[in-house]
């Protein structure tokens, strides 16, 4: 069976034609291949490599972006760190950070070495998915908190995801979505949504696969700092030596390892 392609100088000039039309249509048409301009304000991730690959050159200040995960606590705050700092500094230190279902008790020492404000910092544990998420919506309208944390390890409906998002919005205030990797084949209202897949050696794999914007080329890897108030280390013990090998006295063994947290900020998971 032949297949029957259209002249090299046809398609050219029905290219030219498509692009003419758009041009007389004005700024409102955005193509895929372009970046779109960013209506709301944006606030510098911190990583400027990050920032080059999202649209405004940081995360919005404004409605909801998604962060999916494999799982909690596995370096989603030493992300999001710069930029809950500077939150603190440009004229919204007066205002409280929402953090909502959180996998893990915060760690006081490690807050405070992120430099995060501790008497601003709102924690709140709902009972079911449904109270998170009013939680958040009523957060959201309010205007209230400089920005809202959500972790979601559930699905989501697209429907509720879309009402926080307008909340967001209305709200001038930013929601981070911290849901599972599983949603990335859902959809989402969401304009810009990230998968996060930690590394070794404190390291974390950021790919950008929605945005307003071209496609991401390939996925980013930041090297992510360890707060020096967040790690334990093990004092070394001394090997005892066995007095008789066929007691049950204790044989020599090396010293434990020194034991870090697999996100220093979250600890005690939630069972």
């Amino acid at each position: 069976m032949s297949v029957l392609t259209a002249p090299a100088s046809l398609v050219a000039a029905r290219l030219a034609a498509s692009a003419l039309a758009l041009a007389r249509l004005g700024a409102p048409v955005w193509r895929a291949g372009d970046w779109a301009s960013v209506g709301a304000p944006t606030e510098p991730t911190g990583w400027p490599a990050l920032d080059a690959e999202l649209p405004g050159g940081g995360w919005p200040l404004a409605g909801l972006c998604e962060l999916l995960l494999p799982a909690g606590a596995c370096g989603e705050l030493a992300l999001l760190e710069p930029w809950l700092c500077s939150l603190r500094r440009r004229n919204l230190g007066s205002q409280e950070l929402l953090w909502v279902a959180p996998p893990g008790t915060p760690c006081v020492s490690a807050l405070q070495a992120m430099d995060l404000a501790l008497a601003r910092l709102v924690c709140v544990n709902p009972a079911s998915t449904a109270d998170a998420a009013w939680a958040v919506e009523q957060t959201l309208r309010s205007g209230s908190c400089a920005a809202v944390l959500w972790w979601s390890p559930g699905p989501s409906v697209a429907v509720t995801l879309r009402r926080l998002h307008l909340a967001a919005q209305a709200g001038a205030t930013p929601l981070i979505a911290l849901r599972p990797a599983a949603a990335r084949s859902t959809s989402s209202p969401a304009p810009l949504r990230l998968a996060c897949t930690p590394r070794p050696g404190r390291q974390l794999a950021v790919e950008v696969f929605k945005r307003r914007g071209p496609p991401m080329s390939a996925a980013l890897t930041l090297q992510l700092p360890w707060p020096a108030a967040a790690r334990r280390t093990v004092s070394p013990v001394a090997p005892v030596t066995a007095i008789n090998p066929g007691s049950h006295d204790v044989v020599g063994r090396p010293a434990p390892a020194p034991v870090v947290a697999a996100s220093p900020a979250l600890v005690a998971s939630r069972a």
